[in-house]
């Protein structure tokens, strides 16, 4: 059931993480749509701007020439000139009306010849324009005057409103444009009203450069909607099945297994094997004089994984070695600040294995080890397991001599189990035998193994070896190995394998004068 539970939080977090690959991906296109929808019409609506100031300027220009061929004729009778001002009309495009005023009055126009009616000069933008919603003719139809000042008086040329608005339809596909003069202005329908505009969105605005009217206009995020549903779905289907694509990538490489080494690694490298260490008591008080440290894995994903599942791996690989370089580094950066809180002469056992000794930085480790207890002298030991065959040899030989002469204990881990014990008793200076749990579990119920331990112990003390008892898990089994002079006893009974904060606490539980067993 735990795997099953590990698999499917294994396929969610798949699943989970696809779909954000599917999201950014979605959103990815979604912002270079976006981005282009509004750089796009952005763009076009400044370039139909530029076109409607270009049309605009040449309809006055229109206007101005009209007022310039005029406007030698100011002061003169209307009788005299209302005929030259009535062929600028009909032949000058775009201009309705021409009028000259003499100060405040008009008194010649195009339309009525000679003429008498006020006009306000300071209506006209810088002088120059005037928007007017419509004249006595046509009130409903509005204009546009361009004014050119003379000596004698000024000369008025009116625009019909029609070419305006045509101009502002034109333009006006997409975005509503609008004519600005001075505080009036006229939209795509031809009327002329007082104010600014109400413009919703991002506003534009492009000013003339020759006469005093300037243009307007704005885009609405609606409006930046539609362009982009009307002409981007074909990019949006692209961006929809790259992200699917990208998905079904994501979670098919999410799903490839990463071999063994990788992992161990990567986990490595996050710090995720940390030491769980489990109480050894002396065997005549019972009171805590050591510890094994023993390595788990914090994964992640999978929780706390077991040394059985990945040490063999470890060593397999090498990575055994850095491996155990940190977990020593852990606990001496733990433990040497409180070095003085130790018992004296407490132990800190180590498993190793064939792969440690084929490399010298296993004393530096040690040496570094030691060195940080300087306050409060411990005992290091490191005990040697029999996955692997360690092979007597120069290597093997130089490895052991120096541990010894840095003080390092060894110590032959699950005596008794593996064909190559008595091999390491020969070959190299051992100090501990540990009595494999196997043959503890069986004391007071298999004659056998209670022989085999017997034996044990008569060989250890025949070679002055100290002994170390595994898996003591019963009051029955620690009295017999109390009794039959074992020096430390480790199991269950004290102790479980402790997190180092956890062990911290249980050392004032077992403390030197012995306790009671640990309900953990």
């Amino acid at each position: 059931m735990p795997f099953r539970r590990f698999k499917l939080r294994q396929q969610i977090m798949r699943g989970v993480q696809s779909g954000l690959v599917f999201l950014v991906i979605l959103l990815l296109g979604a912002t270079i749509i976006g981005w282009q929808t509004v750089s796009d019409m952005n763009a076009d609506n400044q370039t139909r701007l530029q076109h409607a100031r270009d049309m605009f300027d040449r309809t006055l220009d229109n206007a101005y020439q009209a007022a310039m061929t005029v406007k030698p004729l100011l002061g003169q009778p209307c009788a005299n000139v209302k005929q030259i001002l009535r062929h600028q009309v009909a032949t000058v495009p775009d201009v309705r009306t021409v009028n000259l005023t003499r100060g405040n009055r008009i008194y010649c126009t195009s339309l009525y010849g000679e003429y008498d009616q006020d006009y306000d000069p300071s209506g006209y933008v810088q002088g120059q324009l005037d928007l007017a919603p419509g004249n006595s003719l046509t009130p409903d139809r509005a204009l546009i005057v361009y004014r050119a000042q003379g000596e004698e008086g000024s000369v008025l040329v009116g625009v019909d409103g029609y070419y305006l608005a045509n101009t502002l339809q034109l333009m006006s596909r997409e975005v509503p444009m609008m004519l600005l003069v001075g505080q009036r202005w006229m939209g795509p329908n031809g009327r002329v009203l007082d104010g600014e505009p109400h413009l919703d969105g991002g506003k534009f605005s492009l000013a003339s450069q020759r006469y005093a009217y300037r243009l307007g206009s704005s885009i609405t995020p609606q409006q930046y909607w539609q362009r982009a549903r009307d002409y981007s779905n074909g990019s949006m289907v692209l961006f929809l099945i790259l992200a699917l694509l990208g998905a079904g990538v994501a979670f098919w490489v999410l799903g490839r297994p990463v071999s063994p080494e990788e992992e161990l690694a990567r986990g490595l490298a996050k710090g995720e094997f940390i030491p769980y260490l489990q109480p050894v008591m002396d065997g005549v008080h019972e009171a805590c004089t050591g510890c094994e440290v023993l390595m788990r894995w914090q994964h992640p994903q999978q929780g706390m994984i077991s040394p059985d599942r990945f040490i063999p791996m470890a060593e397999a690989s090498g990575l055994i070695i850095p491996m155990t370089s940190d977990l020593m580094r852990q606990v001496r950066e733990r433990f040497a600040p409180k070095a003085r809180e130790l018992p004296v002469g407490f132990h800190f056992a180590f498993n190793i294995c064939a792969r440690h000794c084929q490399d010298l930085s296993l004393v530096e480790d040690c040496r570094a080890f030691l060195k940080a207890f300087e306050a409060n002298p411990i005992k290091l030991v490191l005990e040697l397991t029999e996955r692997e065959l360690i092979e007597p040899n120069a290597m093997t030989d130089s490895l052991f001599a120096e541990l010894h002469n840095l003080g390092v204990f060894i110590a032959i881990d699950d005596f008794g189990t593996g064909h190559s014990s008595l091999t390491y008793l020969q070959k190299f200076q051992v100090d501990f035998l540990k009595i494999d749990q196997s043959f503890v579990a069986m004391i007071g119920s298999d004659a056998l193994s209670s022989h085999i331990v017997d034996n044990v112990i008569d060989l250890a003390t025949r070679l002055g070896l100290m002994l170390v008892a595994e898996g003591v898990e019963t009051r029955i089994q620690a009295d017999y190995l109390k009794a039959h002079g074992v020096d430390f006893l480790q199991g269950y009974l004290f102790s479980r394998p402790l997190p180092m904060v956890g062990f911290e606490q249980v050392m004032t539980t077992f403390g030197k004068d012995g306790g009671q067993a640990s309900s953990m």
